[in-house]
């Protein structure tokens, strides 16, 4: 009766549902279900017929209505091809044809995430040429580097980091965004190509990379807060467009720039919140757009006669390795030596009106005695002359005996001290020299012995094992 009960219709009565999930019967009995089902068993069933009637149909029409079946042998007419494929084709490389959507098709600035791969021996430059190959295509182009900042600012970077992921921004087919990019560098060398690779993150119109500027200038004419700044702009131009920009001095004076003076030369007028002095240096840090290459190259090795490689564009380094050139030294960042004029600073001048409230100890005394003050040159007490008296002869020179015994006994004693150490140094080495030795042997025993234990057991637990 048990299991005839739990079986029947009373024990689903019961819970109000069988082996199916709780609510199941509800969701299988919507009419939106019902219906979608309906008309997928019906579109099957006409799919089913067609393929049918398209079966006693001969293949050349019955591709006109289906298509072409996967792994058909079909002949591709090719129109507007450079005659350097078809004189260039080598049968042993086939080619493989595939297709582009028309948004594919426009050219553009992409931005993708890139990482340098870590067989790839050196960093990657910024602007150096690389072949991308993203989806069906192999193109050549410049990237350029950067990091984007807390602040969202987008820093542009020369190399790219060792271990880490960076940005880079190159020109070329627009693509969907998550497609995966592969960076190579094509050269003679036999080594490691794959140079990074990385992931595209969008298709960027405009693309805003900067990089630090540091304008050094130094007054000219000082006043109470303000200061004539010159050797930091070359016209009244550059300087209209940094009105407003933020100064700072090395010792940490803060200012604003202001206007342009009157002459052309690039001299403009600065408020600072202290007095400047006349030797500090005027410091402006900005940020300035970098301009992103637009170089798009694409691979054209087909079109070369095989062996002999596509006409690429090569890196800096590479030409110079064949030219044989150094690499280009930029004069201003060249280390120079430093050459700093003595400052001279003003006496201490204590006002009148001070002086009468300070405390006599605090005035300065000007007539006051100084007893390790050298003597004036020319005056009195440096030009009269000594004449010790017989007495004070005897002394000094009993003094200078005693000394140049003290002297004499010293230096045998230091010369002493140093054979003691080589000595002692030598001894120290032998005895290091004899328990290393001494270590190895032991230590040498002790291995030999283990060794023989371990065999030992290994043996017998062969035999056990054979035994059993």
């Amino acid at each position: 009766e048990e299991e005839g009960g739990g079986g029947g219709g009373g024990g689903r009565g019961r819970s109000g549902t069988s082996a199916l999930r709780p609510g199941q019967e509800l969701f299988e009995e919507d009419p939106w279900i019902v219906e979608q089902r309906r008309q997928q068993a019906e579109q099957r069933r006409r799919n089913r017929e067609l393929t049918e009637s398209l079966a006693s149909l001969p293949p050349d029409e019955r591709a006109a209505v289906q298509g072409y079946a996967p792994g058909s042998y079909v002949r591709v007419v090719l129109t507007q091809v450079p005659c350097e494929l078809p004189r260039n084709f080598e049968p042993r490389f086939p080619l493989v044809l595939g297709g582009l959507l028309s948004g594919e098709e426009r050219l553009g600035l992409v931005s993708m995430r890139v990482k340098k791969h870590r067989w790839h021996k050196k960093v990657l430059k910024s602007q150096d040429p690389l072949t991308f190959s993203v989806g069906w295509r192999r193109f050549q182009s410049l990237p350029l580097y950067y990091v984007q900042d807390p602040n969202l600012r987008l820093r542009h970077i020369k190399y790219t980091p060792e271990h880490m992921h960076c940005l880079a921004a190159f020109h070329g087919p627009q693509v969907p965004p998550n497609t995966g990019v592969l960076c190579f560098q094509t050269d003679a060398r036999k080594s490691f190509r794959i140079s990074a690779t990385g992931v595209v993150l969008e298709v960027a119109a405009n693309l805003k990379v900067v990089k630090k500027l540091k304008l050094v200038g130094s007054p000219f004419k000082v006043f109470k807060n303000t200061a004539f700044i010159k050797d930091m702009f070359t016209s009244a131009l550059e300087v209209a467009k940094f009105e407003g920009a933020a100064l700072r001095t090395v010792s940490g004076v803060r200012g604003q720039v202001k206007r342009a003076l009157q002459a052309d030369d690039g001299t403009f007028r600065a408020t600072f919140e202290d007095k400047l002095l006349r030797s500090d240096l005027v410091l402006l840090k900005a940020w300035v757009p970098v301009p992103l290459p637009t170089l798009y190259n694409p691979v054209s090795n087909l079109l070369a006669p095989h062996g002999r490689g596509w006409l690429r564009m090569r890196t800096g380094a590479e030409v110079r390795a064949e030219l044989g050139a150094a690499p280009r030294v930029n004069a201003d960042s060249l280390y120079k030596p430093i050459e700093r004029a003595p400052r001279r600073f003003n006496k201490l001048a204590v006002p009148k009106a001070l002086q009468a409230a300070l405390p006599y100890k605090s005035k300065p005394k000007l007539d006051a005695p100084s007893a390790a003050k050298k003597p004036r040159k020319g005056s009195l007490k440096a030009l009269r002359a000594v004449v010790a008296e017989p007495e004070e002869r005897a002394a000094a020179k009993l003094m200078q005996q005693v000394h140049t015994m003290y002297n004499e006994r010293e230096r045998k004693r230091k010369r002493s001290m140093e054979v003691r150490r080589a000595a002692h140094a030598k001894k120290a080495a032998r005895e290091e020299g004899e328990k290393a030795a001494a270590t190895k042997q032991v230590r040498k025993k002790r291995y030999v012995k283990q060794g023989l234990e371990e065999k030992k057991r290994s043996r017998g637990g062969a035999g056990g094992d054979a035994d059993d």
